[in-house]
C-alpha cells in the first residue's frame, strides 16, 4: 500500500518541486536590479539583441560585425528616472541629427517599447493611477507627458495643462509660446488619456 502510494505522488512532487523553481527563476527576472545605469543598459543590450535577431546567413565574419555594431555604450542612451517612482525608467538613444530620441520605458524591470500596446495605462497604473482620484489623475497624466512622452523633446518654455471631460477622459495641452520678436506663433501638443490611463490620442512624441 504505501509503495503504491509513493509511486502516486512522487511524479506529482517532482513537478511541483519544478514548477516552483521554474516561478522562482521567473520572480528573478521580472524583478531585475536596475538601481545603476550599468544595470539598465545591460538589461536594455537584451532588447537591442532580441530586435536585431537573425538567422546566421552567409559570411559569420560579416554576422560577427554586425553584432559588434550594436554593442551599447553609455554615450549611445539616455536615461531619466522619475523621482515619482523607482519602477518607472525613461529610455532614449542618442542620434546625431536630434540628440536623444524616446525609446520606450522600463516597468518594473520589463521594457515596453514607445509604440507598444497600452504603454502609458501600465505606466501610469505603476504610477499609481488606479488608486488616485481625477484631479491626482490629472497631476499623473502631466507628469507622464512631461517626464516620459516629451521628455526628450519638451518644447521651448513649455508650460503643461490638464482638465478633465465629461467622459471621464484626461487631456494634457503642452503649450509654447515663443518670445516677440522671434516669431508670434504658439506651438502646442495634445494628448488624450482615457479613463484607465491608456493613450487615447496623442501629438508626435
Amino acid at each position: 500500500m504505501i509503495r503504491k502510494f509513493q509511486k502516486r505522488v512522487l511524479p506529482f512532487a517532482v513537478a511541483l518541486i519544478f514548477l516552483s523553481g521554474a516561478l522562482a527563476v521567473c520572480a528573478a527576472a521580472q524583478t531585475a536590479d536596475l538601481s545603476t545605469d550599468k544595470a539598465v543598459i545591460a538589461e536594455l543590450q537584451k532588447t537591442v539583441d532580441a530586435r536585431d535577431a537573425k538567422p546566421a546567413k552567409g559570411d559569420e565574419k560579416l554576422e560577427a560585425k554586425r553584432k559588434a555594431a550594436s554593442r551599447l555604450d553609455a554615450k549611445d542612451v539616455c536615461i531619466k528616472r522619475l523621482k515619482e517612482s523607482t519602477k518607472v525608467i525613461v529610455i532614449g538613444f542618442f542620434r546625431t541629427d536630434v540628440g536623444c530620441y524616446f525609446d520606450g520605458v522600463f516597468i518594473d524591470s520589463r521594457y515596453f517599447e514607445r509604440d507598444g500596446f497600452d504603454l502609458s495605462k501600465i505606466a501610469l497604473a505603476a504610477l499609481g493611477w488606479k488608486k488616485a482620484i481625477q484631479i491626482q489623475r490629472e497631476n499623473l497624466a502631466k507628469i507622464w507627458v512631461e517626464k516620459a512622452l516629451l521628455a526628450f523633446a519638451p518644447l521651448p518654455n513649455q508650460t503643461l495643462s490638464a482638465v478633465s471631460t465629461s467622459d471621464g477622459k484626461i487631456k494634457v495641452t503642452a503649450s509654447s509660446k515663443y518670445p516677440p520678436g522671434v516669431t508670434s506663433r504658439t506651438e502646442t501638443k495634445k494628448f488624450v488619456f482615457d479613463k484607465d490611463g491608456g493613450l487615447y490620442s496623442g501629438g508626435d512624441y
